[in-house]
Formats: C-alpha cells, sequence, structure tokens
C-alpha cells in the first residue's frame, strides 16, 4: 500500500526543497510527512517549514493567537464598558453564553461575512421570534432587544481592543491572515504547498487560490474517484472543482482509484463501552506482530481510551496514544473535586460524609493508612454526625506532620480566597510527592495537576475578573477537560490509538474504528451557536449538513487504501443512550462495490456462565476447641439462629469473629430504634417492678415516655440530627409506638391484674447433653416476665412486625431447627427453657410487635395442642440438644445454605 503522504513526496522530488513550505491539517499529519520526507532525500538539504494550518495561519497573520478562556475575558472587559451597569450580569453567566457567542464571531471572521449586515438580520429573527414588535413590551423583552442591538458593538469593540494589543482570537487571526498575504508572500520567496486538506473555511479558500494564481504554490488533495463523483465524502471538493476559477480550465482531479478494491469488512455490533473494548482486545490479540505495525485504533468516542488501555492483549508490545490520557479520569481529580465541594459547601462545622470523602480517598489512604484507619474508627464508634473543625483538630492534633497539614489545608478552606485555595492545592502537591517516589504513574498525575494550577494562577494574575470562586470553579473544570497526560510512544511504531480527527491525511492497512453509531459518527445535530439554521445557510455558514460531510470524507478516507476494516458499534439501549448504528455503515452496505467482502456480526460479551458453588468449611481440631469453648462459656439464642439461617454465617460471625464494620447513623436504623424502644420501657416500668399495675401507674408513664424517648435518643444522636428531615419522622413514629403500647397496658390493668417480675434480666442455665463431656451454658436477655392474673408470661418485645403464624410450633417439630422461619419460636421457647424452673403449670412464653399491637401478647404454641409451656420446653430442649451436637460434631462441616 502506498500511502497519501509517499505518493505525494514522490512528486515533489523534482522540487527545491530549500525555498519549499509546507503546511498540513495537523501536527500528526505534519510529523509524518516530515518522517517521509526525510527518509526518501539522498542528498543534504536544509530542512523546510512544516506546519499545521493553525501555525501557519499565526505565522501570516503576525498576531499572537489566545486561547477562548483569554477571549472570554477580554470579550466580558468589552461587555462591562459598553453595557448599562444596571443591567450588566455577572461574570459566571456571561461566562456560560459568552462561550456560544464567541464561537459564532470565530465563525462570522473564518467565513468573512459583512458583520454588520449579519448583525441586522440577527436582530430581525430574535424579533420575530419574540414577538417583540407588538406596541407592548415587558422589560424582559426590551433588554433581549437590546441585547440583540448591542452585539455588533460588542463584536467592533473585542476586535479593536485585541488588534492594539497584536492579539486575535482564532477566527480574527484567520482574517488577518487574508488581510497579511500579500505582504506575507512578498517578504519571501517560498513555494507553499497544502496538503490533505477537506473542509475549508472561506479565509482557507481565499489564502489557497490567491496562491496558487501567484504561481507560488500547489494544492494536493486526497480523494479517490469513487468518493469524488457523487459520495457525501466529496461534497467539498466537487464544489472547489466547479466554482473555484483556479480550476475553470482543468477539474480538481481524483488522486486515487483504489477505494473500489478488494477489501474485507466486519461490522461488529455490541454491548455497551466495556463490550466495544473486550472485542478490540480480542481483534488485536489475533493480528500478528507485522499486521500491528501496519494498524490504527481510532476511537469514535474518546472515553473509550482507558477501557481500550486495559484491555489491551499482551502481544502488544508497542503503543503510541495520540490523544494523551484525560487528567479528568485519573483518581487525583476526585481528590481535587473534593477540596472543591468543601470550599463551595463553606460550612464551618464538619460533616461526617465529607470528611470520610477526604479520608477514604485512595491517595490519602495509600500514603496515610494508618492514621485514617483511626479517625474512621474514631467517628464510627462514637457515631459522629456533626462536629466544629476546631474540636476534631484538638483531638488529631498528633497525627503526622504532613498528613495534619493536608487535612488543616483541605478543611480550613472556609472563605478562602481563589488565590489561597490554589496556593493550598499546590502545597498538598508538594506533601503527597515524598509518599509516591516509587509510584511513577502517581507522580505523572501530582505533576499534571502542578501544571494546571500553576496555569491558573498564572491566568489569576492577567486578570482582576476571577474573584468569585463559583466563576474560578467553572474554568478549572473548563481546563481540566482539555487537559491531558501525553504518553510516551513512536507515531512509527506500533499499533496507533488516535482519534478521528487525528487521521487527517493518514493512511493505514488495518483500521478499527470503535462507536460507529449515529450521534457520535457522525456527531448529529447539536451545536452551541446562537446563530438559526436558516441564516447560516442564508451566509453558507457550516451547519450540521456540512459537519456530517466533513466527518463522512474523514471515515471514507481511511477505507480508501485500508485492505482490512473492522466497524464496532453499540447495539444496546440503556436511558438515554443511542445505540442506532451510523448511517455510513448503511452506505457502506447499500452502495456495496463489487469487491467489498461485508460480513455482519453480533457480538455478545464473553462471560461464560460461572456456577457459584456453595461454601463448605470443614471442621479443625482447632475449631473444635473454639466451638466447645463458645458452648461452655454461654451460647445465645441469636447466635444459634444464625445457624439456622445460613451455618456459613455462624462461621464467620462466632468462630472466625468476624464483625460487621459499624457504620455511622445519620439516619436511625431500625436496630437503634429497637433498643431505643427497649431501653424506653425498661426505664418506664423499673419503678414498678414487684406490685400491681394501676390506670394511675399507667398514666404516671404516659406523661414521662416522651422525655425519657429524648434522652436515650440524644445519647445516640447529636440534637440537631432529631430535629428534621427523616430522623425527626422515626423519632415522632418511635414515640407513637411506645405510647400505643402503654394505652394497650393500661386498658389491661382496667379488667386484669398485672404484675411486673423482670426487666430486661440476663439469665444463664446450664445444659447438660449426652455424648459432651462438659456442660453448655445457655444465655440470654428476657425483656420481661411478668404475672397476668398470676399466670406467667415470659415476653419479648419485637419493634418489627410479627404474624402469630411465625410463632406456631410444626407438627413433630418437623424441621424446627432447619428452617429460619421458625426462628421466632425458638427463641422465645429457648427463653422459656432458661426459666423453666420458674414456669409452673399455666406459663406462656411468646411475643408483642409493635408494628402489630392490634394481636396483643402472641402465645408460641403447638396449634391445637393441650401442651402446657412446661412440656413445650421439654420437647424443645431435645430439639436443641440435636441443634447442639450437630454444631459441635466434627464430622459435620459448616455448609452454605442457599438464602
Amino acid at each position: 500500500m502506498e500511502s497519501f503522504i509517499t505518493d505525494v513526496v514522490s512528486k515533489l522530488e523534482a522540487k527545491d526543497l530549500n525555498r519549499s513550505h509546507f503546511v498540513l491539517p495537523s501536527r500528526r499529519a505534519a510529523q509524518a510527512f516530515s518522517k517521509e520526507l526525510f527518509q526518501t532525500q539522498t542528498q543534504s538539504f536544509l530542512a523546510p517549514p512544516i506546519q499545521s494550518i493553525e501555525e501557519f495561519i499565526e505565522t501570516v497573520s503576525e498576531v499572537k493567537l489566545i486561547t477562548n478562556l483569554e477571549t472570554i475575558f477580554q470579550f466580558y472587559e468589552v461587555y462591562q464598558e459598553h453595557t448599562n451597569p444596571n443591567k450588566q450580569e455577572p461574570l459566571h453567566q456571561v461566562y456560560n453564553w459568552g462561550q456560544s457567542i464567541i464561537q459564532d464571531f470565530n465563525e462570522i471572521d473564518r467565513y468573512q461575512i459583512n458583520a454588520d449586515q449579519f448583525f441586522g438580520n440577527l436582530k430581525a429573527i430574535k424579533d420575530l421570534e419574540h414577538w417583540s414588535k407588538s406596541d407592548i413590551k415587558t422589560e424582559l423583552v426590551k433588554n433581549y432587544i437590546e441585547f440583540w442591538e448591542s452585539l455588533p458593538k460588542y463584536y467592533h469593540e473585542l476586535k479593536a481592543k485585541l488588534k492594539s494589543e497584536n492579539r486575535a482570537y482564532q477566527g480574527m487571526a484567520y482574517q488577518e491572515a487574508v488581510s497579511n498575504l500579500e505582504k506575507f508572500t512578498n517578504s519571501n520567496d517560498s513555494q507553499f504547498y497544502f496538503i490533505g486538506f477537506n473542509a475549508l473555511n472561506t479565509c482557507e479558500e481565499n489564502i489557497f487560490q490567491y496562491i496558487v494564481r501567484q504561481q507560488r504554490g500547489e494544492i494536493f488533495w486526497d480523494i479517490d474517484s469513487y468518493l469524488l463523483e457523487e459520495h457525501s465524502a466529496g461534497m467539498f471538493m466537487r464544489n472547489y472543482s466547479k466554482n473555484w476559477s483556479i480550476h475553470s480550465n482543468s477539474a480538481l482531479k481524483a488522486t486515487t482509484t483504489t477505494y473500489t478494491d478488494r477489501k474485507n469488512i466486519r461490522f461488529y455490533g455490541v454491548s455497551k463501552q466495556i463490550g466495544q473494548a473486550k472485542l478490540v482486545g480480542d481483534l488485536l490479540s489475533e493480528m500478528p506482530r507485522d499486521e500491528l505495525q501496519k494498524t490504527a485504533l481510532i476511537l469514535g468516542d474518546e472515553s473509550l481510551l482507558q477501557p481500550i488501555l486495559n484491555s489491551l492483549p499482551e502481544n502488544i508490545n508497542e503503543v503510541n496514544v495520540t490523544m494523551g490520557l484525560p487528567l479528568s479520569s485519573t483518581n487525583l481529580s476526585s481528590l481535587f473535586d473534593t477540596l472543591f465541594k468543601i470550599r463551595s459547601s463553606n460550612q464551618e462545622e464538619l460533616h461526617y460524609k465529607i470528611l470520610f470523602e477526604l479520608i477514604e480517598h485512595p491517595i490519602l489512604k495509600k500514603a496515610y493508612q494508618e492514621e485514617l484507619f483511626l479517625i474512621r474508627k474514631d467517628l464510627n464508634d462514637n457515631n459522629i454526625v456533626f462536629q466544629s473543625k476546631e474540636a476534631f483538630f484538638k483531638k488529631w492534633n498528633r497525627l503526622d506532620g504532613s498528613l495534619l497539614t493536608i487535612l488543616k489545608l483541605s478543611l480550613n478552606n472556609t472563605n478562602s480566597s481563589v488565590n489561597e485555595f490554589l496556593i493550598k492545592c499546590l502545597e498538598i502537591i508538594e506533601l503527597l510527592k515524598p509518599h509516591f517516589q516509587e509510584e511513577k504513574l502517581s507522580l505523572e498525575y501530582l505533576y499534571g495537576f502542578k501544571k494546571l494550577f500553576i496555569k491558573l494562577k498564572n491566568l489569576l494574575s492577567k486578570t482582576e475578573l476571577i474573584k468569585e470562586f463559583k466563576v474560578f470553579h467553572q474554568i478549572y473544570l473548563d481546563i481540566l477537560s482539555s487537559e491531558t497526560l501525553d504518553f510516551e510512544g513512536s507515531p512509527y511504531k506500533g499499533l496507533q490509538i488516535m482519534g478521528m480527527l487525528e487521521t487527517r491525511a493518514l493512511d493505514f492497512e488495518n483500521i478499527i474504528i470503535t462507536s460507529v453509531n449515529e450521534g457520535i459518527l457522525p456527531s448529529g445535530k447539536s451545536q452551541n451557536s446562537f446563530i438559526p439554521f436558516d441564516l447560516k445557510k442564508a451566509y453558507k455558514l457550516p451547519t450540521y449538513k456540512e459537519k456530517d460531510a466533513v466527518y463522512a470524507y474523514h471515515f471514507f478516507r481511511l477505507i480508501q487504501r485500508a485492505k482490512r476494516c473492522h466497524f464496532i458499534y453499540n447495539n444496546s439501549t440503556s436511558g438515554i443512550e443511542k445505540a442506532e448504528k451510523s448511517r455510513f455503515l448503511t452506505q457502506l452496505e447499500t452502495f456495496k462495490t463489487p469487491l467489498h467482502s461485508i460480513t455482519n456480526y453480533a457480538v455478545s460479551a464473553n462471560t461464560g456462565h460461572n456456577k457459584t458453588s456453595l461454601e463448605v468449611v470443614d471442621k479443625t481440631p482447632e475449631m473444635m476447641t473454639q466451638l466447645k469453648s463458645l458452648f461452655a462459656n454461654g451460647i445465645s439464642p441469636s447466635a444459634l439462629t444464625t445457624y439456622i439461617r445460613n451455618p456459613i454465617d455462624f462461621y464467620h460471625r462466632y468462630v472466625l469473629k468476624l464483625q460487621e464494620v459499624d457504620e455511622i447513623e445519620e439516619d436511625i436504623s431500625y436496630k437503634t430504634l429497637g433498643t431505643v424502644i427497649h431501653d424506653c420501657l425498661d426505664l418506664l416500668y423499673r419503678n414498678f417492678k414487684g406490685k400491681l399495675l394501676n390506670e394511675a401507674d399507667l398514666d404516671h408513664m404516659l406523661k414521662s415516655y416522651p422525655k425519657t424517648m429524648t434522652l436515650l435518643f440524644e445519647e445516640r444522636f447529636q440534637e440537631e440530627a432529631l430535629r428534621h428531615g427523616r430522623n425527626l419522622i422515626d423519632f415522632e413514629i418511635a414515640k407513637q409506638q411506645v405510647k400505643r403500647f402503654l394505652i394497650l397496658e393500661k386498658n389491661l390493668v382496667k379488667d386484669h391484674a398485672l404484675k411486673i417480675i423482670e426487666l430486661e434480666k440476663k439469665d444463664e442455665k446450664y445444659l447438660e447433653v449426652e455424648g459432651l463431656d462438659f456442660k453448655v451454658k445457655l444465655k440470654g436477655t428476657v425483656d420481661r416476665v411478668d404475672l397476668l392474673n398470676d399466670q406467667l408470661r415470659i415476653i419479648d418485645y419485637k419493634t418489627g412486625k410479627v404474624d402469630l403464624n411465625q410463632l406456631k410450633i410444626p407438627e413433630e417439630w418437623q424441621d424446627f431447627t432447619e428452617d429460619y422461619q421458625y426462628s421466632k419460636a425458638f427463641q422465645v421457647l429457648f427463653y422459656a427453657l432458661l426459666k423453666e424452673d420458674s414456669l409452673g403449670e399455666h406459663g406462656e412464653t411468646g411475643i408483642i410487635s409493635f408494628k402489630n399491637l392490634k394481636s396483643g401478647f402472641m402465645k408460641c404454641g403447638v396449634p391445637k395442642s393441650e401442651n402446657n409451656l412446661k412440656e413445650l420446653v421439654g420437647e424443645f430442649k431435645i430439639e436443641l440438644e440435636a441443634l447442639i451436637l450437630e454444631i459441635l460434631n466434627s464430622e459435620i462441616p459448616f455448609t452454605e445454605k442457599p438464602v
């Protein structure tokens, strides 16, 4: 395959290179041209200027190009000077719409449009859109009209201001280049060669035609004869051939006829971005090394870069990534996002979530793991939702010096100026550097952000406008979105990974293009402009149709000299994400040439179904020793029901001693709610133990319960946390539940004798189990034991909902110690066993459910059975002993249940 650049260089052999000046669409193309030019020359010569079009325009215009950001600031100064102070908008608002205005100014200048006439038409259209021709105009409509009337003034004043400083935004530089072109060409004797261009703006058209008419240069187009004839990819070149005077005698000629040659073209429909990345890895893994040298991986959507880099197969030894890694996608970006969030919130008190966001960041955890663990543990253990910064730093003033400094720099940002904030960010970077001397990638991230903040600092020194933190944050995000970390690689070796625009003037035998979807290739109708479509058409400004043709040229030009083409598109719709195959692929299929072999594939991710096997853990002698110790020192009903639910959970919690991590409770959990209600009832009834309760006693409790509840909640939560939101609702619900329970109790004592015997009492009982050489200790805390009409009741409070069915014992006790649905009955019978010696003939055990208070006390028992509680406990003891023997049987492993 002879590439376009090789073909051009071969035609330059007879030219005087010492007097040549080459211009290409991009720096990447200029670099490839330089290599080819120098490799083919056998004699020494002075290296000629080889520039991208932007560099050439800056050279010809003799002005200093400024960035869009600098243009916005210059525009705002003009806006302030020429707008009524009472109607001026702040910078952070102008910054948003001003970017579209600057883009439109660029378009007007690049296409050499009469600005006054154009803005007059634009104002007339805007008038019609908002019915401003009406005799009655609101203040809003008046301001709107005034803005469009002022737009020409802003435009001319901005250009005059920049011209006086010999500076220009891009469109203005193009206009200056056209004006200065004759002077520039007369000042040197170079021959100019324009190589690989397609869509030209009016300024570029005039420059190119002037050079050729003056016989000072030549244009090398790159297009296949098939595409030039009628294809959308050749739209611009057909126009040049038809309308340019330099082509009046000789039409623009195609440079190749290879588009219709034999080509192997494959379409792959695959789900999501990650599916595309995996498929790219699979395609590359099948390529021999010599093929990889001729391959370009082109990302339609550049956000695919990181997933693809992570999916590259082992046979890829050399890669050149042209686009660079976005700084915004590094993990350090989220650290500075947190710092911006802390500064923007401007709070004196620290909320645990923002504190966790900081101390849990991977960068800080890697550098200060032990110290940050202690901070997190303290916050969890003490359930600290809010705390003052002063209290936080007083508690942790003995931390590692650099960590303490980082935390102070990060958290003490309240009311800090933009400049102070920048200095703090730079200090944090310097403090982190010593901890990552062995991690080159992290050092690169730190260096990238250091450069970014220095750039912002320099920007601050040039303008007084960035005083508001809100504006500064917008600017930071804009600059961050365009900052990249450049990869080291050779543009001439290995796999080339690039964006679509970077392929201009380049050719490859193998191409892989990802995200070939509508809305990406081509990008569709979205545009950032105040200029209506009809006005753009009238003034021959590019619309979405022209932009589609630009994409078509880049796409189909890549196919011209390629032999193997792989086009990958997303075929899975999710939310607003499109999954429509690009029209370019449809065109390839519909207007298929005879020698194009096109194959469609629907690709699914190679996930393979991994059958999950249930965990089985054999009991070792060490485990048996630990289990015997557990049962000898005291086993609770909750431990045993954990085993019934899932033996593996029992193994994790009681053998391995793995505990759930305590989390800070900002919202009241069900567990805390239950504990508070239990404790409240304990405190309310404590002074009435051993006496018959009457209505007056319950009235006293009904008066005192709100205060008791409040005190108990405030022991666990800061007072502020109970005043609003979900916590306030939960708090009120808990009070209502206690109130309803006390009213139920009051109605009970009207007609019945009720005496409280025990409250929240910890009980123990030793059980001799045949086959064990030690006594098993049973332990548990019984919520309440009372006498109702001289009948003993063992009561367990449940704040969740419990139905009577959950307390029914199955016939013949079938599956009682295997099925978790009987756990509530198991628990209350366990408590009854602890009280076995005092049960008597008419004892009862059961539950009062606070979410099912209408059912009152629900008794545990066997349906349609006349067995009393003492007999039930005897039968339960047999089931319990069997369960204990199973757990203590070294031959029976802990086997996971499918929960």
